[in-house]
């Protein structure tokens, strides 16, 4: 099957991008109340939930074999109880808007695995001047004038979930690993089982007393910012480029940022949006061609 391209691509990109762009800040919300295990447990249980209602709505529940299993487990670490575990705790100390634009860095590790680990994308000396032009804006953003010293702590957090959502990226696009949507049940039930089992063992139960309000949000979290992007996303990765799947990561800041705004009122500082858009100029730069 060629890999996807034109508007088809598009559609795809915008859509995950403007779902998985309201995650950073209903996370940013959300830290204040529910502890970093107890908010990726019960993300990934909730997630888990939808997606299989949503395969037993259409009749696709089967699929599940043990590549499938081995993919879930993969996935529902690199790709869950991670990245999910470590975002809330950089959300406390970082807005939710440059956190985003931290996270763009997504489709340049991408670009480099792909180069190390699948035959027939390695880097062209215009990705490696886009990697370098992405990483050089990284050093604005956390450098005199941005964001400062105090969240170097979050920095390194989100770069290392934003490694994991990498190397899982990688792994699902080098070899088969079965039907999606069964990918997607089995990554969200690991997460949520594994994170769930670790919050309640560090937290206890009374991490998961809350008001409603912070129940309705995790549900919005849970369904609309990592259900539905999640599955959209593994079949998205299944079908284009690496680089062009990672695409998403450009687009996503600019939801993020603006949800950020309007939502929570965090507005960046010039100098974290001059070197956000010097990273995202890094990423135009390695997912375009001429």
């Amino acid at each position: 099957m060629p890999p996807l391209t034109g508007a088809a691509l598009w559609v795809r990109l915008v859509t995950i991008a403007a779902l998985w762009g309201g995650a950073l800040p209903l996370i940013r919300y959300l830290s204040g109340y529910l502890t970093p295990f107890a908010m990726a447990g019960v993300r990934g249980v909730l997630a888990a939930v939808v997606v299989f209602l949503f395969l037993w709505m259409r009749g696709q529940l089967g699929g599940f074999t043990r590549k499938v299993a081995v993919g879930a487990l993969v996935l529902g670490t690199f790709s869950g109880v991670l990245p999910n575990t470590l975002l809330p705790i950089a959300l406390m100390r970082i807005e939710a808007a440059p956190a985003a634009l931290i996270q763009a860095t997504g489709p340049l590790m991408i670009t480099l695995l792909a180069g190390l680990f699948l035959p027939g994308e390695k880097p062209t000396a215009r990705m490696m001047l886009g990697i370098g032009i992405g990483f050089a804006g990284i050093l604005l953003v956390i450098g005199p004038g941005g964001l400062g010293e105090g969240t170097l702590l979050a920095v390194g957090l989100l770069l290392i979930a934003t490694l994991s959502y990498a190397i899982s990226t990688i792994w699902v696009r080098k070899a088969p690993r079965g039907p999606a949507a069964a990918l997607a049940l089995g990554q969200q039930a690991v997460s949520g089982l594994g994170a769930g089992t670790l919050a309640l063992m560090v937290d206890g139960p009374a991490a998961l007393v809350q008001p409603g309000e912070v129940w309705v949000l995790a549900v919005v979290l849970a369904i609309f910012a990592t259900a539905i992007p999640l599955t959209l996303f593994l079949g998205l990765a299944t079908r284009a480029r690496a680089a062009d799947a990672a695409m998403v990561g450009y687009l996503q800041p600019v939801f993020a940022t603006v949800i950020a705004a309007l939502w929570l009122g965090e507005v960046p500082a010039w100098q974290v949006v001059a070197g956000g858009m010097v990273v995202l100029a890094g990423v135009a730069v390695v997912t375009t061609r001429r």
